[in-house]
């Protein structure tokens, strides 16, 4: 589940469609996407300290998160960056509408979640490229979320469906065109005068994309964030593990199909105004890629109950 304020911005979209220029990219570097065109139906990284982070006040609560993410590097399925003239740079904003009902299931509170997120990306390989701007998938939330002291447990499920702009002939896409159904736990413990600690795993689970008939792997995803409160001010550290668990399926995948890999951390910064506004930022560099591009995120945050 796309845990409150922390998830599914900025379909950071990186590359999407290397098949439709393999006939620049060459063999070698066609087969070095994870997932079909090194994309996601989940930004990793994207929870931060807002993961499992659901208010214990029922009401309807928005979130903005803004993400721009740039990489100059595609690397290959032992981590090497592979020798072409590459660039991806993406420009999101996605508009989070959550609702914390008045229902109760076992204790917890059932809540609801809409995300809207709207993508602007450009792709170059060897002098070549697209630009690209569309709406991208959309994400439906329904989920369960406990209150135990400073102890919080979410259990939750996103729908993402093939919203977004896609056509098989573009180099770049905003969408996938495939559904994604991902199961989320999340645990966050958080002392208002000291510590914090967020992580949440999602397991991604991909349908076929009927255009290319390419089903990329099933993924798993864990954002985390550990940190300290300071009164209104709240610094740490943020980023995501990322292991694709089974094989992409579909042309031109390799020996090893296409399994993803990838770490990312970096620091964090939080200033609640008061308990129902606040603005938050975040960079994250990614460490260890393989089979994808490895650079990096900065988000800008910035959360309101309405």
């Amino acid at each position: 589940m796309r845990d409150f304020f922390g998830s599914q911005i900025g379909r950071r979209v990186k590359a999407v469609a290397a098949a439709a220029l393999s006939g620049v990219l060459a063999l070698s570097a066609a087969s070095a996407w994870a997932t079909e065109g090194g994309t996601s139906s989940y930004p990793g990284g994207s929870s931060q300290f807002y993961g499992a982070g659901f208010p214990p006040i029922p009401g309807t609560y928005m979130l903005s998160q803004s993400n721009y993410y740039s990489a100059n590097r595609l690397n290959d399925g032992n981590g090497n960056k592979i020798p072409i003239d590459f660039s991806i740079k993406t420009y999101s904003e996605t508009i989070r509408i959550l609702h914390i009902t008045n229902l109760k299931l076992a204790g917890a509170d059932v809540v609801t979640q809409l995300v809207v997120p709207l993508v602007h990306g450009n792709l170059s390989v060897m002098g070549h490229g697209d630009t690209q701007t569309s709406v991208a998938d959309l994400t439906g939330t329904l989920g369960l979320t406990w209150h135990f002291g400073p102890h919080n447990v979410v259990v939750g499920l996103d729908f993402t469906g093939p919203t977004g702009r896609y056509k098989k002939e573009n180099a770049l896409n905003i969408g996938t065109n495939h559904w994604s159904l991902q199961p989320t736990l999340g645990y966050k413990y958080f002392d208002p005068e000291g510590f914090e600690l967020s992580v949440v795993p999602r397991l991604v689970f991909n349908t076929k994309n009927t255009a290319t008939d390419y089903t990329s792997g099933n993924e798993l995803y864990v954002d985390y964030a550990v940190g300290w409160n300071f009164g209104p001010t709240k610094v740490g550290l943020v980023g995501y593990a990322y292991q694709q668990f089974t094989d992409d399926k579909g042309r031109g995948v390799g020996s090893d199909g296409n399994r993803g890999k990838a770490f990312a951390i970096g620091p964090s910064l939080t200033y609640s105004f008061t308990p129902a506004l606040h603005v938050s930022g975040s960079w994250q560099r990614e460490l260890v890629a393989e089979h994808r591009t490895q650079g990096n995120s900065l988000w800008v945050n910035f959360g309101v109950k309405l």
